[in-house]
């Protein structure tokens, strides 16, 4: 059954202190992180700025739906009698060591704070009230208006890739495939980006994947056998070191004995599978981390390709294997087809075919392993966003395990 919506308790902090439980309220978007519907309400409701903090329980199925509550700030005292609906419980209030400065109280407004600093020194200040878009263990996103068009804040956390840097090495051959940056933060977590005009391309027609994934390869292309300081190191070569981390027991625990035994099998041969893949001729290079359609954006005119802090030095098969998960096999026949020609005609005498089928089982590898990393990196309260992810891509990666 299609969810649409999702049911939200708020606990409200301000000035350090928890003030209670708001009366629960719904929502028609189902996504957990999508929070500008929440926040729409909860200022209507406080008549305050509000950010939400972080996800403290769910009874939804990850990542979408159910009863959903959050830890939210008011910036202000609130006015008046919002609909209380008892008490909330101080715990909620205590410290996590993965607890991403976002989603502390006080950390909103230190991103806002930097962000119009960073745009002051530009020309371009903060014209209007910021709008917190999304908010969750990977990201928290702004849009702040300015005389000269919106303006995007995004912070991420320290174990993915630093956004600018991606997107720098993008932009050196392509600026027009790619966000402006305007900024980022000395850590590089933070990131300040000029609006892309447009519509993401969930639906994308045949036109949107030849032309993103020929702009894309070039690039690709361009950058193979590069460093790429910054960026993780997630080359098939390194992988059989890596894959240690989906043999422990909060993964490989969880297979059934003969699932365990195929893994096992699987890791023990990812050299000799690293050598073949070698051998197709394709390079290893620049590999956006989730290269689905959600995270492409088009006007009409021009398609830009958003969202890089996943971004690794790996192999760009992984890229084709991810989207065609999102099209429907007709596109997923022509993207092929698109990447497989353009890899011909970049590197003459390689055999892009025979390295799709080699990569399949390392490209679920590597997402369980970004899944694990995930978890690892995150508090227990928002771990219902990828709880069962790992498992599942290491049971597709023993599925294409046999090429």
């Amino acid at each position: 059954m299609e969810t649409t919506g999702r049911r939200v308790r708020a606990l409200v902090v301000h000035d350090g202190a928890l003030l209670g439980t708001l009366t629960p309220f719904e929502v028609r978007s189902a996504w957990w992180a999508d929070v500008e519907p929440v926040v729409a309400e909860l200022e209507r409701r406080l008549g305050t700025r509000t950010a939400v903090l972080r996800m403290v329980t769910t009874t939804g199925r990850s990542p979408a739906g159910g009863e959903v509550t959050y830890l939210v700030e008011a910036f202000d005292a609130p006015a008046g009698d919002p609909g209380w609906d008892g008490e909330a419980d101080p715990a909620v209030l205590a410290g996590h060591p993965h607890r991403m400065p976002w989603a502390r109280p006080g950390g909103p407004a230190r991103v806002l704070a930097w962000a119009a600093e960073e745009l002051r020194a530009l020309g371009r200040p903060v014209t209007g009230a910021p709008v917190q878009v999304r908010s969750w263990n990977l990201s928290c996103l702004y849009r702040l208006p300015t005389a000269a068009g919106p303006v995007w804040v995004k912070c991420t956390p320290p174990f993915l890739a630093p956004e600018a840097v991606a997107i720098g090495y993008v932009a050196a051959q392509a600026p027009d495939l790619v966000p402006e940056v305007l900024a980022a933060s000395a850590d590089g977590t933070c990131v300040l980006m000029a609006d892309v005009p447009g519509t993401d391309c969930w639906d994308p027609d045949a036109a949107t994947v030849r032309d993103v994934f020929e702009r894309y390869t070039a690039v690709q292309a361009a950058l193979a056998g590069q460093e790429l300081p910054g960026l993780p190191d997630h080359r098939t070569a390194t992988l059989a070191e890596r894959a240690e981390r989906v043999l422990a027991p909060d993964v490989a625990g969880l297979l059934h004995p003969g699932e365990r035994e195929a893994l096992d099998r699987l890791v023990a041969d990812l050299p000799r599978r690293a050598g073949a893949i070698a051998g197709t001729g394709l390079p290893e290079t620049l590999v956006h981390g989730d290269f689905h359609p959600g995270n492409w954006r088009s006007d009409g005119r021009g398609r830009v390709v958003v969202d890089w802090c996943e971004t690794s030095r790996s192999h760009p098969v992984r890229n084709l294997l991810r989207l065609t998960e999102w099209l429907a096999a007709p596109l997923a026949a022509l993207a092929t087809a698109t990447w497989v020609a353009a890899w011909r005609a970049a590197v003459p005498g390689c055999d892009p075919v025979r390295a799709v089928e080699l990569v399949r089982p390392v490209h679920h590898l590597e997402a369980a392993l970004t899944y694990r990393g995930f978890l690892d990196g995150i508090e227990p309260d928002e771990r219902p966003y990828h709880e069962s992810d790992p498992v599942d891509e290491v049971r597709l990666a023993l599925g294409r395990g046999q090429a």
